[in-house]
């Protein structure tokens, strides 16, 4: 029976699905959006300070409700690259590619898979840590909801971001073939990279800050916090490109490497 596309996205959700350690980590990714987001909401609900600046914007609310997302990127991206390297290291991709030998088809099915369900996973997350962060705030400041000014579209960027780092991961998994080498490039390109660009001197600095892939996130969202950025549009050129570089080096090392 021919192996369509279809069916190898439908065979990578089964597998994503009933591996119980796969729902920890997503489980884990969500509470950390949400508990965090709700936290930080609850202690500068405390200052009078931000709460002016809460009062004056709903997209600060929406802002603070989002900050846990960066314990959440770094789950999403171990969690990407280890479910391809522990196939790897267990034997499991050779049956996959014995099933298909088009092994390109595989790399885009785990992308589809993966980042369709991470989208979806940091769109409901971000959903009620907005929601839940309102319970924790003083009654004085108005309510927000997802059709206020530019709330739908700083949750959809968060999701975007998150599913271009799961596909980041991916690509990274099938290049490194390790969960440690993947974590460790991936982390170092989120949480490193960005400090360093502060050690870069002049235009050079300027640019390698403004195309790292959680400043063009920030672009892509157009919150209006972080002057210098990118255009929105730009942003989330740059943002794609992150992906498609990392699926495109995947393409060619599944292409040219054994199994």
């Amino acid at each position: 029976e021919r192996v369509t596309f279809h069916r190898l996205v439908a065979a990578e959700w089964f597998k994503f699905r009933t591996v119980r350690s796969n729902l920890i980590a997503l489980a884990s990714a969500v509470a950390a959006t949400t508990g965090l987001g709700v936290l930080f909401s609850w202690l500068i609900g405390r200052d009078a300070e931000e709460l002016a600046e809460l009062a004056a914007d709903g997209r600060g609310l929406t802002q603070v409700a989002l900050s846990g997302f960066d314990l959440t990127s770094m789950i999403i991206a171990i969690l990407g690259v280890s479910l391809v390297a522990v196939e790897y290291q267990t034997g499991l991709i050779r049956n996959w590619f014995a099933a298909a030998p088009d092994r390109r088809r595989v790399l885009l099915a785990k992308v589809t898979v993966f980042a369709a369900v991470v989208f979806a996973a940091v769109v409901a997350a971000g959903t009620a840590a907005l929601y839940l962060s309102q319970l924790v705030i003083p009654d004085s400041l108005p309510n927000v909801g997802l059709l206020d000014d530019g709330v739908l579209r700083m949750i959809a960027g968060t999701a975007a971001y998150a599913a271009a780092i799961a596909t980041m991961g991916i690509g990274l998994g099938f290049v490194l073939r390790s969960t440690a080498s993947g974590a460790g490039v991936v982390l170092s390109l989120l949480l490193v990279a960005p400090i360093m660009s502060n050690f870069i001197p002049g235009t050079a600095g300027e640019w390698f800050t403004k195309l790292l892939p959680s400043n063009a996130a920030s672009s892509m969202n157009d919150t209006g916090f972080e002057p210098g950025l990118l255009s929105a549009g730009w942003g989330a050129a740059v943002l794609a490109g992150w992906a498609i570089l990392a699926v495109g080096a995947a393409a060619i090392s599944v292409s040219r490497r054994d199994a």
